[in-house]
């Protein structure tokens, strides 16, 4: 339906082809909002930069209109970007988070933008048709490179300034043809809007430049140099603020991967070259391009590419240096991507490109595109139909690419997942994933991810804690404590992380060593409930009874809506003796939870303790009957049938447990007591009960199987 749609709107353009802007700017602005209709399906990436800009985000979710100048104070994730939080804080007051929202402006401004190119290259140009103007901004619109820079709402920034920055380069061409100064300081305002949207406007001046040398001024004359000084002071402070809110974030060490200036000489060529081909022939995009492992191969292939390009680089200026389309076009590029080749430490990041780096350096590749079928179609009258199928079938083409790509934007799991599929040496995708399927509960998926993070290397402190935590949920205590343990020795201050080797401290036994890691964990964060009652626990296990209780008692005072804690302490009194309190604490759990059978079993076994029988049975009645599977239960009920002489409900519980739960010791050690009651032979269950660990049948054998 959509490619039917995609050819109508071409054959609709046959009519504009030559002549009409008009028709242009309908075609321009119907087939890029086609190709953008999944966005409005799209969720958020929560897990990729829209959980800090928008979903964390107090400075848009606090928003007033008296707040605004504060924001202009701000560094926020490493960005300078003021305009663009106003923007994303004007989207977040109309309904919150709601994702629509933020996808239909940044698509408003995208197809703005398209229109802004339309109507910069028809000032540039002034031509007789609108062919150019109109495959460059069409382009522009349905590039599916641009749909990162569309469809992720955190890259607003990209759509905004991209705004201004045309805006201001238009009002410059104004000012060049008309000489107008209005025009000049409406370039220069527009300018530093560009610039409060995104750092990556400063490439402005160049352009400003180039636009000098396509007027035929001589670039070294008074008046275009001191016109140049105002934009070029703007680009200055600005750079100066880029560099200071990246290090705000990043540190000293922009960038977590070090290369030598000759490596990322090869890698900037190579994404020199790769830009321009993805611009054209869209293919392997990914939300993420990581730096090679192995540089070695890379950097040939790169080299040899570099080599290629800038010998057609030399060509075309030496050769066509009078057709200043060609040369316009090819510096427009070059200019606006130079600062984007990662040359130095800016932008900072452990990637070699990003597909939102194209967006406005695709303006001169496109105009390089129309000018040559242009070019084409006017070399001879048959080319003409030629021309148009082959603009309408490429049209078509990066139409259904795109609209494709914006559904890998629906979600994180399809987009983690679709970079895997382009890149999979992209180690961060493969940790988030695996994230997000602990998240949805499934724990061998999310190991296998984490595996992968950490043989792709080199392991962080989250590599091992990531894994440690799907160990824990997997109650594979062993692996946990190993990996939670290097985790720690790798970031000895996290501790988050030392609260969960705490907790696999305690399941391996290693005790104390579990409750050091919660008292520094405590000492640190003494509001910490959870990690109150985990060390009662381990104090539970190690029989300091006092001890646990005392840290149930706290973590109960700082949440006393902490069901674990309630019933943790109501175990610790029983073995206590405090039957009274052990009473009022499991019942609370039940008052809260209907469906507590645990806490049914014990508030059982508590009330046997105390010689109440009648209630014993109806709480491991309830207990069975919420879950008919739970052999704890049938294992109490058992014991006290045995202790009331009732052999024959004794054996039915503890052959119910043996049933449920062949490893328990117990079971096969009261069922041998019943056995022996009742004359028969109960050797076999005290040896496998035994055998199990449990010590108080080692004493039987001796006494009845010899």
């Amino acid at each position: 339906m959509t490619g039917k749609c995609i050819l109508d709107l071409i054959f609709m353009a046959k009519i504009s082809f030559r002549f009409h802007s008009a028709g242009w700017i309908i075609i321009i602005v119907l087939l890029t909002l086609l190709v953008y209709i999944p966005t409005f399906q799209n969720d958020l990436l929560r897990t990729w930069d829209d959980n800090r800009y928008i979903l964390d985000n107090h400075h848009i979710k606090d928003f007033e209109i008296n707040k605004i100048p504060d924001l202009f104070t701000v560094y926020f994730d490493g960005h300078y970007h003021p305009l663009t939080l106003i923007s994303l804080a004007i989207d977040f007051s109309i309904d919150g988070a709601n994702p629509t929202v933020f996808h239909i402006t940044s698509l408003i401004l995208h197809i703005l933008n398209a229109l802004l190119v339309f109507w910069f290259v028809s000032v540039l140009l002034k031509p007789k048709n609108y062919l150019i103007p109109g495959i460059t901004a069409l382009l522009f619109g349905i590039a599916t490179i641009h749909v990162e820079s569309v469809a992720w709402a955190s890259e607003r920034k990209n759509v905004l300034f991209a705004f201004f920055f045309l805006l201001s380069i238009i009002s410059y061409l104004k000012y060049l043809r008309s000489n107008k100064k209005l025009f000049y300081g409406l370039s220069l305002i527009v300018f530093g809007f560009a610039l409060f949207s995104k750092v990556t406007a400063i490439s402005l001046v160049a352009v400003l430049l180039i636009l000098d040398f396509f007027e035929n001024r001589n670039l070294v004359s008074k008046k275009v140099i001191f016109e140049k000084i105002p934009f070029l002071l703007l680009t200055i402070l600005f750079g100066i603020l880029a560099m200071m809110a990246q290090k705000s974030t990043w540190g000293e060490n922009l960038s977590q991967e070090y290369f030598p200036f000759y490596e990322r000489a090869v890698f900037a060529a190579y994404a020199f070259f790769a830009y321009a081909i993805k611009l054209i022939l869209p293919v392997n995009m990914s939300g993420l391009y990581p730096y090679p492992q192995q540089a070695g191969s890379f950097v040939h292939i790169a080299g040899i590419a570099a080599l290629v390009l800038l010998a057609v680089i030399i060509y075309f200026l030496a050769k066509k240096a009078k057709d200043k389309h060609v040369v316009f076009g090819l510096l427009f590029y070059s200019v606006n991507i130079f600062l984007l080749l990662k040359l130095f430490e800016f932008p900072a990041g452990d990637y070699l490109m990003a597909d939102r780096y194209a967006y406005i350096p695709s303006i001169g590749i496109f105009i390089l595109a129309a000018y040559f079928l242009d070019k084409f179609i006017q070399k001879k009258q048959n080319n003409k139909k030629a021309g148009l199928i082959l603009i309408s079938v490429y049209v078509l083409f990066i139409s259904l690419m795109s609209f494709n790509r914006v559904s890998v934007f629906e979600d994180d799991f399809k987009f983690y997942t679709d970079i895997i599929n382009k890149t999979p040496n992209a180690k961060v995708a493969y940790t988030n994933r695996g994230s997000i399927f602990r998240d949805r509960g499934k724990l061998n998926d999310a190991l296998n991810d984490f595996n992968k993070a950490i043989k792709i290397g080199p392991a962080s402190y989250k590599d091992y804690s990531n894994r440690g935590v799907v160990y824990v949920d997997l109650g594979n205590y062993t692996k946990a404590y190993e990996d939670l343990s290097k985790s720690i020795k790798l970031n000895p201050k996290n501790l988050e992380v030392r609260a969960t080797y705490a907790y696999a401290c305690m399941q391996t036994g290693r005790l104390q060593e579990s409750i050091n890691n919660y008292n520094a964990v405590l000492k640190a964060m003494p509001g910490n409930f959870e990690a109150f009652s985990n060390r009662g626990t381990a104090y539970y296990n190690l029989g300091n009874l006092a001890s646990a209780i005392s840290d149930y008692s706290k973590a109960l005072e700082l949440n006393m809506d902490y069901m674990n804690a309630w019933f943790n302490r109501g175990l610790a009194k029983i073995q206590s003796g405090d039957f009274e309190g052990a009473i009022r604490d499991l019942s609370y759990c039940v008052e809260k939870d209907s469906t507590h059978f645990e806490a049914y079993s014990n508030l059982g076994v508590v009330y046997s303790k105390a010689g109440n029988f009648d209630a014993a049975f109806s709480n491991y009645n309830r207990a069975i009957e919420i879950n008919p599977s739970y052999s704890e239960a049938y294992l109490n009920r058992g014991v006290d049938y045995y202790y009331l002489q009732q052999n024959e409900n004794a054996l039915s519980d503890f052959n119910k447990v043996i049933q449920l739960n062949p490893k328990l010791g117990a079971a096969y050690y009261f069922r041998g007591l019943v056995l022996q009651w009742d004359k028969q032979d109960p050797c076999p269950d005290f040896s496998t009960a035994s055998k199990l660990g449990f010590q108080m049948a080692d004493d039987m054998l001796k006494l009845y199987c010899k």
